[in-house]
């Protein structure tokens, strides 16, 4: 098996699981990880949080037979690694059997380990990352005159590696980073007050929009939500704005997890090869895009991912299976134990020009959402009622702002029903552009 990954970290996992079967352990899995993190926040040009963070840790499973038994340590010493080995094995000595439990089969184990450019660690002091954060904030009140307070900006970073490996004799791992700043001001006026933000996220800083401008998109959008309105109940046709349009596939990723369908707990349950999207939409996932915050090399126990379409022109064709929800169900991994990859919906409709405004000018009159609120979506019915604010728009124009709506529909017939799908695409782990539902149920509370 080739192997890749950092020493340190390689030799604890290998001498963990050599530990367990020396104990009585059938078969053991363990996974290594060691991260540095720093937390900053800024909040009107005062700091107000300054966090440093450094994780070891052991997670182990190990199989006597069917039974398994877990255990975790933060403490990397020789000692307490015996420790949590024994512990592990006690428990799955005592543990019931579970005739689909143990290690994934050989054949799906990852042979192939690309470099995915996932490290790029942050190599500034607690005071450039303040830095960092006060541009954002200074910039969000610049943005606006009626910017008057501040949430906080806060700008996080994260880098470490990790080592999974286990006793088919997979030994893997590789260094990761991530980086994260978001700024959250506050608007008033004689109207009250109102909070937006906006954000930015990347496995390297050269990846990220510039503090200023994440700033400044954070001030306009509070300012722009001053005097908001609420709405009368109606039938409206609905934008759903990119970042918010997201939330469809993490909708998707919950409704087509293995463990949602042997539970009987998805309203998607059993709909293989049945047409759930319009035709002209797909959406496709990708684990090995380089840099891209949804990558990576293998999932959490080592079984390789696959580039596909989970829906092909309109039609399920995937699910994301874990070695143990796939046998439940009688089917194979798709290497996504750990959720989802890069998942991207596109439109074979959508044209270059099919940017924010000309997709305003599609919706008409209608309601364009920027922020959901709650979760409000039962997985088994399908039921969806989400709170919701946003504007206005008549006639392609932005009209009013608009707050205190609740949308009201079934995921299945909001799915079925996307009309278009914008160029203006959101990038990050979820990916698609604004996307276009007529006829959804508004409920406010203007007569």
């Amino acid at each position: 098996m080739n192997e890749s990954g950092t020493s340190a970290t390689a030799d604890i996992a290998e001498w963990t699981i050599r530990r367990a079967k020396a104990l009585g352990a059938d078969s053991a899995s363990a996974e290594v990880c060691h991260d540095r993190g720093l937390s900053v926040t800024v909040r009107q040009g005062e700091v107000d949080a300054v966090e440093h963070t450094e994780e070891r840790v052991l997670s182990l499973s190990v199989w006597i037979g069917k039974r398994r038994g877990c255990a975790s340590s933060s403490d990397l010493s020789e000692a307490a690694l015996d420790e949590a080995v024994r512990a592990a094995v006690d428990i799955a000595r005592v543990s019931a059997e579970d005739p689909t439990t143990g290690l994934p089969d050989e054949k799906d184990l990852q042979t192939t380990f690309r470099e995915l450019d996932l490290w790029h660690p942050f190599e500034g002091t607690a005071e450039d990352a303040v830095e960092i954060a006060a541009r954002a904030e200074e910039a969000a009140f610049a943005a606006d005159g009626r910017i008057v307070n501040s949430d906080g900006t806060n700008f996080s970073t994260s880098s470490g590696e990790f080592t999974l490996a286990n006793t088919l004799g997979f030994k893997a791992g590789y260094r990761y980073s991530r980086h994260d700043l978001d700024c959250a001001p506050i608007a008033e006026d004689e109207s009250g007050m109102q909070r937006d933000g906006w954000w930015t996220q990347g496995r390297s800083l050269a990846d990220m929009t510039d503090p200023e401008e994440v700033g400044r998109i954070a001030g306009e959008r509070a300012a722009a939500r001053l005097g908001a309105k609420t709405l009368s109940n109606r039938q409206a046709r609905v934008m759903f704005d990119a970042p918010v349009a997201t939330g469809l596939l993490d909708i998707l990723e919950e409704l087509l997890s293995g463990r949602a369908w042997y539970r009987r707990a998805s309203c998607l349950e059993g709909r293989l090869g049945e047409m759930i999207l319009p035709r002209h939409i797909s959406v496709e996932e990708h684990p090995y895009l380089p840099g891209a915050i949804g990558s990576g090399v293998f999932d959490d126990e080592g079984c390789a991912g696959h580039i596909r379409r989970v829906v092909d022109a309109g039609r399920l064709d995937g699910l994301f299976l874990s070695s143990y929800s796939a046998r439940k169900l009688g089917m194979r991994t798709t290497g996504n134990l750990g959720g989802a990859y890069t998942l991207t919906l596109v439109s074979d409709q959508t044209r270059r020009e099919d940017t924010r405004e000309a997709m305003l000018a599609r919706l008409g009159t209608g309601f364009l959402v920027t922020e959901l609120i709650g979760q409000g979506l039962n997985s088994v019915t399908g039921d969806y009622s989400r709170g919701a604010s946003g504007f206005w728009v008549e006639n392609g124009r932005i009209e009013v702002p608009v707050e205190g709506v609740t949308i009201a529909s079934n995921i299945l017939d909001m799915m079925r029903n996307i009309e278009a799908v914008g160029s203006d695409v959101y990038e990050g782990c979820r990916r698609t552009g604004s996307i276009i539902v007529p006829d959804l149920m508004l409920a406010g509370d203007a007569v």
